[in-house]
């Protein structure tokens, strides 16, 4: 069938940013209201390999996770990790964690550090024009499960299942019982396999097993299985986005 372009009512596109949370060490996290934009870098390069004068090969060379973020303000949780204590500015620096979404994504960023910003003050004028502040940052990678480690961790929010969402802003934002905190991707990923209806399982051996209830997945005869799956977790180990079905 000749592929079309119109008539596609369901694009997926991102937009806005929104709820920015900044996460302390050793502390609860807190609302990063004014947040403007978070640009991010992925810094991935390419080896490019040559034999005789002629490419034989490209080769991804992976970098780690960075970004500029700006702002109208910040969190005073944030002075320390922005160099400044007390009055003094220029000290060193902790990492932190940060959190973030568009219309239709849920970023959960980790050990991430940042640099000094770059403020720009200006004369008043007749009208006043606020101060943005904007700050580059750079990460260090945890562990991902079954992925290569990564700082840098995406839910898919137009395919997220609805109750494992409700789990995750729950300890992200926090509720009563709670104060909100960054969860370890591990943890991230025990929410989303709390309510899944469908578990793939690679056995190691080039088999695999599916677990699941019997309405979704049913013996068509002693050799053949047809498996229907409206909530299942799949992991993107290249960009470790959470896709749940």
């Amino acid at each position: 069938m000749r592929i079309s372009w119109d008539g596609d009512s369901n694009r997926v596109y991102s937009a806005g940013v929104d709820s920015g949370v900044f996460y302390p060490q050793n502390s609860p996290g807190v609302p990063w209201n004014g947040l403007i934009s978070v640009a991010e870098k992925d810094g991935t390069t390419i080896d490019t390999s040559y034999i005789d004068g002629q490419k034989y090969r490209n080769q991804l060379k992976p970098s780690n996770f960075s970004g500029t973020i700006s702002a109208f303000t910040y969190p005073d949780e944030f002075e320390p990790y922005n160099g400044l204590v007390g009055f003094i500015s220029g000290q060193p620096r902790d990492s932190f964690g940060f959190s973030y979404r568009t219309n239709n994504e849920l970023h959960l960023v980790y050990n991430a550090m940042a640099g000094v910003s770059n403020d720009q003050y200006s004369s008043l004028g007749s009208t006043a024009s606020p101060v943005a502040f904007q700050w580059d940052f750079t990460t260090l990678p945890v562990d991902i499960p079954y992925g290569r480690p990564s700082a840098h961790l995406v839910i898919m929010l137009d395919y997220a299942n609805a109750d494992a969402m409700s789990d995750l802003e729950a300890v992200i934002y926090g509720n009563d019982t709670n104060d909100p905190s960054l969860p370890d991707p591990s943890d991230v990923l025990e929410i989303f396999e709390s309510h899944t209806t469908l578990r793939i399982t690679d056995n190691g051996d080039g088999t695999w097993t599916a677990d699941g209830p019997d309405d979704v997945i049913t013996m068509l005869d002693s050799n053949t299985f047809q498996i229907d799956w409206p909530s299942a977790v799949f992991i993107d180990a290249t960009s470790y986005t959470i896709r749940s079905l």
